[in-house]
């Protein structure tokens, strides 16, 4: 992320416990494994438009640190 955590570091525990809460590392990680899959990110694009709404940004490296750092912490 900008701030240089690095996934795996210690610091990102907090970050972390700020974006999840009580949350699951287990089951977030499932369902954000599932939700940011390149296709769906098109998908719910493509389904903006047809809709007629402006596409909303999906966040890819965002969401790829927060995968990788919850990996990092439900690897048993």
């Amino acid at each position: 992320m900008r701030q240089g955590i690095a996934p795996r570091a210690p610091e990102a525990d907090g970050l972390l416990r700020h974006l999840l809460g009580d949350g699951d590392p287990a089951d977030v990680l499932e369902r954000l494994e599932a939700a940011s899959h390149s296709q769906a990110a098109r998908y719910r694009e493509v389904w903006a438009v047809v809709k007629g709404l402006d596409p909303q940004p999906f966040y890819e490296e965002e969401f790829a640190w927060v995968v990788a750092a919850l990996r990092a912490r439900t690897a048993g």
